[in-house]
């Protein structure tokens, strides 16, 4: 049994904290209540480690137990830890600097996923919103998807922050990790025209999600069925990390809009190239152009339904879900142990 001592203001955000995830790690992983009491302190964000308090710092001096920043979100690991290829950082704190192994998506293989991406396994509501979505999405033909296409109240929809900072824009190209924020947030602003909006408190000054009773309810319920195509642009370009963005489009009846390198695991997921938009490589100037330009032709519908039944099987299966907490737990001991030897 390892246990562990997990604090820090973003503890929320890691895998041992969702209660979805709970069950995969008992009888291998025990949380602790005091760090007196842990074989590894873990940490979801640099800035936890920085703000470290004084008992944890002269723990730490005393057994050198090992200090992990388990983070989930590349957005985190680039824009605030500066350093997301180290496999160890040096973390200046107020009482001294600490050692920190970095488990990330890009240093460790806890995150790769099999088949179904990490962040749709922290809640249930993904399952469970996707398999009634693409169950029925996966019975309309290519004739009902034009039909519904021609229908939509709204050309494009971007929901996401607005982030114009030009810090955002940070690139790794030895790994292909990019920031993106800057990136949609040039992108959203370039398109133009009537039918595009930008929703949400950054643009639009309407409640912030952290507000609402349920965000991700809220999120579907509004889009679905709503826009002709949907800015499902992730935070981050790193090649294994997809969060719920990209099949969110795709439940609501969207072209998703993405931004995905060759060497990207979404062309992993059996999604014909002509059932969403890639603008890897572009400008957002030139992304706009070239979404302006996009029309939904019969070909395009063809390969959208194609699309909607190959999520509809990986997402009716429990048995993938099932395989992928069971790998997760795999890895993430794993890590762990390799740490603690």
């Amino acid at each position: 049994m390892i246990h562990v001592y997990k604090t820090g203001v973003h503890a929320h955000r890691t895998p041992l904290s969702y209660p979805a995830l709970a069950p995969v790690f008992e009888g291998d992983i025990q949380l602790v209540d005091h760090p007196k009491a842990a074989d590894l302190y873990v940490f979801a964000h640099i800035l936890d480690i920085q703000n470290a308090g004084r008992e944890i710092v002269e723990d730490w001096r005393r057994r050198q137990v090992p200090i992990v920043l388990l983070s989930e979100e590349p957005f985190w690991d680039t824009i605030w830890g500066k350093h997301p290829l180290a496999h160890i950082l040096y973390v200046e704190t107020a009482y001294g600097v600490l050692p920190a192994y970095q488990l990330s998506h890009q240093t460790s293989d806890i995150f790769r996923f099999d088949h179904i991406p990490y962040y749709l396994l922290t809640n249930p509501r993904f399952a469970q919103a996707y398999a009634a979505r693409f169950a029925r999405n996966a019975r309309l033909d290519v004739d009902a998807w034009r039909s519904a296409f021609a229908c939509r109240a709204k050309h494009i929809s971007f929901m996401f922050e607005r982030r114009p900072e030009p810090h955002h824009w940070v690139t790794w190209p030895e790994a292909n990790l990019i920031g993106l924020c800057s990136w949609r947030t040039e992108l959203a602003e370039a398109c133009t025209g009537p039918g595009v909006e930008r929703l949400g408190h950054t643009w639009d000054g309407s409640k912030p999600r952290q507000a609402l009773h349920d965000w991700y309810h809220d999120k579907l319920t509004k889009l679905d069925a709503h826009a002709r195509y949907i800015g499902a642009h992730e935070n981050t370009h790193q090649p294994n990390y997809i969060t719920e963005k990209l099949f969110d489009a795709f439940a609501c009846g969207a072209v998703p809009l993405y931004y995905a390198a060759p060497d990207h695991r979404v062309h992993e997921l059996d999604l014909p190239p002509d059932s969403w938009i890639n603008s890897y490589g572009h400008t957002p100037p030139e992304a706009a152009a070239t979404i302006t330009r996009h029309n939904i032709t019969p070909q395009i519908c063809t390969a959208y339904v194609t699309a909607q039944q190959a999520l509809a099987r990986r997402f009716s299966a429990p048995a993938l879900f099932d395989h992928e907490r069971a790998r997760l737990r795999t890895a993430l001991v794993a890590a762990f142990e390799r740490i603690l030897a």
